[in-house]
C-alpha cells in the first residue's frame, strides 16, 4: 500500500512510513483515506503537492462534519414529525389512524417496513403487540425511519396542501443523501465539485434559498451542493431558535478545525471552494 501511494506522488515528511502504516491499521482503513487523494492536483498521473498527512487531517474534517451533519438530520426528523403529528392531531377530520391506514396503501413497503422494525426491536416490542392491528399516526411516526418519513411526507402533502408540508416534500428527498451518507459512514469530502454529481434539472426552491445564503446558483448544479442547501434550508425551518443557534456555534467549532492546516490545501482550489461554501451554509 505504501509503495503505490509512493508511485502515485505521495509523500511521507510529515507522517513516517512506520507511522502511517500504522494509522492504516488502527485509525483509518486504505480505501476511505486514500479517496480523498482526488481533491488533489495530479501530473502525468502523479500527485503534486500531497503528503500523507494531508489525507488524515481531511478524514479527521470528514468524521467531524459526517457528525455534525447527522445532528443537523436528527433536527430535522424531529421537527417534521413534530410538525406532522400537530397538524393531524389539529385537524378535526382526522382521527390519528385512518392516516396510517390510507399511506399503507399509499406506500405498503414503507408501512411494512417500519411495522417489522416495531416488531423486531426488543425495547419497543410490547408497542407493536399493543398497536400492530390498529396504529396510530402517534406511534408510527415514533418510529419511522428517515426514508420512510420522506415518502410519508410526500403522501401527506398530497393530503393536506400544508405549505410547511409543501417545503419538506420538496427537499426532504435531496436532504436524505447527505442524512444517509453521515449516518452510513460515507465519505462527504470525496468527489467534490465533479462533472458525474450533477443534478439533471435545478429546483427553483433550492435556487432561491441558495442565493439568500449568498451561494451562486450555478453551484446548484452540484449533487451535493444541492442536497446540502436543501438540508440546511429544512433546518432553519423545522427546528427552534436555540437548535439553530447551537448548530451554528457547532459549525463555526468545524470551520476553525478545518482551517487549522490551512496551509496543506492554499494550492488545492476545489478544497478551498468547498470550505468558502460551508461557511456560507453555517453563517447565512
Amino acid at each position: 500500500m505504501i509503495k503505490h501511494m509512493k508511485d502515485k506522488g505521495i509523500r511521507f515528511e510529515l507522517v513516517s512510513e512506520p507511522d502511517a502504516i500504522q494509522m492504516l491499521a488502527t485509525k483509518n482503513y486504505y480505501f476511505k483515506l486514500t479517496s480523498y487523494r482526488k481533491n488533489f492536483h495530479q501530473i502525468d498521473g502523479k500527485y503534486e503537492n500531497l503528503d500523507f498527512a494531508y489525507l488524515t487531517d481531511l478524514a479527521s474534517i470528514d468524521m467531524q462534519l459526517r457528525r455534525y451533519l447527522l445532528g443537523i438530520s436528527l433536527d430535522i426528523e424531529h421537527g417534521i414529525k413534530t410538525r406532522i403529528i400537530d397538524l393531524i392531531t389539529k385537524d378535526p377530520e382526522e382521527d390519528g389512524y385512518s392516516v396510517v391506514k390510507d399511506f399503507s396503501t399509499f406506500n405498503q413497503r414503507g408501512y411494512d417496513q417500519t411495522m417489522k422494525y416495531l416488531k423486531r426491536n426488543d425495547y419497543l416490542h410490547d408497542m407493536y403487540v399493543k398497536h400492530r392491528n390498529h396504529p396510530s399516526i402517534w406511534m408510527f411516526l415514533e418510529v419511522a425511519t428517515f426514508g420512510v418519513l420522506s415518502r410519508f411526507v410526500d403522501f401527506y402533502y398530497h393530503r393536506s396542501r400544508n405549505k410547511d408540508v409543501k417545503l419538506a416534500h420538496i427537499l426532504l428527498k435531496y436532504a436524505k443523501h447527505i442524512r444517509n451518507a453521515s449516518a452510513h459512514n460515507n465519505a462527504i469530502m470525496v468527489n467534490l465539485f465533479s462533472a458525474e454529481e450533477k443534478v439533471k434539472h435545478r429546483n427553483t426552491t433550492v435556487v432561491m434559498f441558495a442565493t439568500k445564503m449568498g451561494i451562486d446558483a450555478s453551484l446548484v448544479t452540484d449533487m451535493k451542493v444541492n442536497d446540502l442547501v436543501s438540508l440546511y434550508s429544512l433546518h432553519r425551518r423545522f427546528s427552534s431558535v436555540g437548535s439553530q443557534e447551537l448548530t451554528r456555534k457547532e459549525g463555526q467549532k468545524l470551520l476553525k478545525r478545518a482551517s487549522k492546516h490551512a496551509n496543506y490545501y492554499t494550492h488545492e482550489p476545489v478544497l478551498i471552494k468547498f470550505y468558502q461554501l460551508f461557511s456560507k451554509l453555517i453563517n447565512s
